[in-house]
């Protein structure tokens, strides 16, 4: 039995190219994204960032390249305006330098959600009769993000590995609950992580066997800092992240368990987005 979000038609890429042309008299400004099924969540936050601008529809193109080939076709046009996710963009040197494409400053737009109150609001209506103070003293977010970092860590790295040197090979797309297990604290599965290692060791030695997985790790840990929240937060897929945000607070508050893309969506409704201050002044400045 087929789901009710996999009947849905799809559309092609010339119909998504060109929806834009029927919404002419209703955008004053037109946002365009990457993937069709975060139209929902990204249209919440860009209302929340952009509260004065009149736009009653935002246009997801089908990934990155879709969206950076189309702002190539608009550099100058003020009333288009192309968002796309960092990923590992920056360490790669992939960045495109178009006036009217606006990179996140962290890995994904999910990576954004980390907002306390908006946990607790998030808690409170799941279980209203527990006291705001005190889910606020039982929540320590900043060491929730440092515990989710340093379990991760050392996958981080391998992926950004694997992103450089080989980069078909699966990476960022792995769920992690291959690696990661809960004991009231977050622990990398060590037999899964060597596992992966290995795979790798020897996907790297198909393509130039001078390549070693240990010598490649030295070298991105040499040119990254992975050691702080605001590290985490730009290098670790937001995917990830709020998974294991969920899975903690559910845990912690004995909530019921909610499906990630509808658990994030409620979380983007409390969040006040203030991480997302600088993207909103480029943007901002660029409309002007």
């Amino acid at each position: 039995m087929i789901t009710i979000e996999e009947s849905i038609p799809t559309k092609n890429d010339a119909y998504k190219l060109g929806l834009d042309i029927f919404y002419v008299q209703f955008n004053e400004i037109f946002f365009y994204i990457e993937d069709e099924d975060q139209e929902n969540f990204y249209f919440c936050i860009l209302k929340k960032l952009f509260p004065d601008v009149v736009f009653e529809k935002i246009f997801p193109l089908g990934g990155k390249n879709a969206v950076i080939e189309e702002s190539e076709k608009y550099l100058i046009d003020k009333k288009k305006v192309f968002i796309v996710d960092k990923d590992y963009d920056d360490i790669l040197n992939r960045l495109v330098r178009n006036p009217n494409l606006f990179y996140l400053d962290r890995y994904s737009i999910e990576n954004y959600l980390i907002e306390k109150e908006s946990l607790i609001d998030y808690i409170i209506g799941e279980k209203p009769r527990l006291k705001r103070k005190r889910i606020d003293q039982l929540i320590n977010l900043d060491e929730l993000i440092i515990q989710i970092g340093e379990t991760l860590h050392d996958l981080i790295i391998l992926f950004i590995v694997v992103q450089i040197r080989c980069p078909h090979y699966k990476n960022v797309s792995l769920k992690h609950e291959r690696f990661v297990g809960f004991n009231r604290v977050f622990l990398l599965k060590q037999d899964q992580f060597d596992q992966y290692k290995s795979e790798i060791e020897s996907e790297l030695q198909g393509l130039d066997r001078r390549l070693k997985i240990n010598t490649q790790i030295k070298k991105i840990k040499k040119s990254i800092s992975l050691n702080t929240i605001d590290a985490f937060l730009a290098h670790i897929p937001g995917k990830y992240i709020m998974k294991m945000v969920k899975f903690s607070i559910e845990n912690s508050f004995r909530l019921p368990s909610r499906e990630l893309d509808s658990f994030n969506y409620r979380i983007a409704e409390k969040c006040t987005f203030n991480s997302l201050k600088n993207i909103q002044d480029k943007i901002i400045a660029f409309l002007n």
